[in-house]
């Protein structure tokens, strides 16, 4: 079985410490790879028309001029 965790950085040396103490427990360090990747709102933001619409969409939503679908049909 294999397992992954998301540890603080404050907590890494405490539960390396921890997992290394357990003799049936083989465990290697991946660094994360989505400290590479953009997220949506980073993506949404990286050009002027993007962040025009989200901008607008944010400030409908706060004016409370949303929409609401029915997703499930009956």
């Amino acid at each position: 079985m294999k397992i992954e965790l998301e540890v603080p950085d404050n907590k890494v040396s405490f539960i390396m410490e921890l997992i290394e103490s357990i003799p049936f427990i083989k465990f290697k360090k991946v660094e994360s790879s989505s400290a590479n990747q953009m997220d949506t709102t980073d993506y949404l933001l990286s050009t002027s028309t993007n962040k025009s619409r989200l901008l607008a969409a944010i400030d409908r939503s706060k004016n409370g001029d949303v929409e609401y679908y029915n997703l499930i049909e009956e």
